[in-house]
C-alpha cells in the first residue's frame, strides 16, 4: 500500500464504515473568509483527508505521505483539533532506531499524531494526536467548507465546550 491516494482510501473507508465519522478528500481551505496567508503563508491549504467526529464534533486532519516526514502535517495544525501523518507501515519500520526516535519526539513535541497502515490494511496508531487549540473563526470557516461540500449530519459543537444547559436545549 504505497500510494498516497491508496492510504487515504483505506483510512477514509474504516473512518466511515467503522467510525461513523463524516470525511473529506482533499478538502480545501482558501482565503476568503480567513488570513490563511498570516497563519501558514499561504493563500490557501488543501488536507488530503479531513474527517469530523459524529459524537464530539472533533476535526481530524490526515496528511498521507509514502516516506515518515513528521513536519508536513504541523501546517494544519492551526486548522484542526487532531492532526496525523498517515504513511505506510513498513516505511515507518525500516527508519533507523535513531531516526524514528527523533521523528517520533519531533511529532510528540508538535502534537502531530502517526499512524501507519500494514500491507495487510491493518491501522496502527503510532503516536495519538494531541488536542490542538482551534480558533473560533477557523473551526467557523473549516466546517463552513465541509457543509459547502455535502451537509454535516449531527451537531459540530465540541464536546468539551458543550455545557449541561446547551444539552439541555438540544434534547427538548
Amino acid at each position: 500500500m504505497k500510494s498516497e491516494l491508496r492510504l487515504i482510501n483505506h483510512l477514509d473507508k474504516i473512518l466511515v464504515e467503522t467510525m461513523k465519522f463524516q470525511t473529506y478528500q482533499e478538502l480545501t481551505i482558501t482565503s476568503k473568509y480567513l488570513d490563511i496567508q498570516k497563519l501558514i503563508n499561504q493563500d490557501r491549504l488543501r488536507i488530503d483527508l479531513a474527517a469530523i467526529h459524529p459524537i464530539d464534533g472533533s476535526i481530524h486532519f490526515f496528511e498521507a505521505e509514502t516516506q515518515v516526514h513528521v513536519k508536513h502535517p504541523v501546517i494544519y495544525r492551526n486548522f484542526c483539533d487532531y492532526c496525523y501523518l498517515l504513511c505506510p507501515e513498513e516505511q515507518f519500520d525500516i527508519l533507523p532506531y535513531v531516526t524514528k526516535s527523533q521523528q517520533r519526539s519531533w511529532a510528540k513535541e508538535t502534537g502531530v499524531g502517526v499512524v501507519t497502515v500494514s500491507k495487510k490494511g491493518e491501522l496502527r496508531v503510532r503516536l495519538h494526536a494531541e488536542l490542538q487549540p482551534l480558533l473560533p473563526e477557523i473551526r467557523k470557516e473549516v466546517l463552513r467548507m465541509m457543509n459547502k461540500r455535502y451537509i454535516i449530519r449531527f451537531p459540530t459543537h465540541p464536546l468539551w465546550q458543550r455545557s449541561r444547559s446547551y444539552n439541555h436545549k438540544s434534547e427538548g
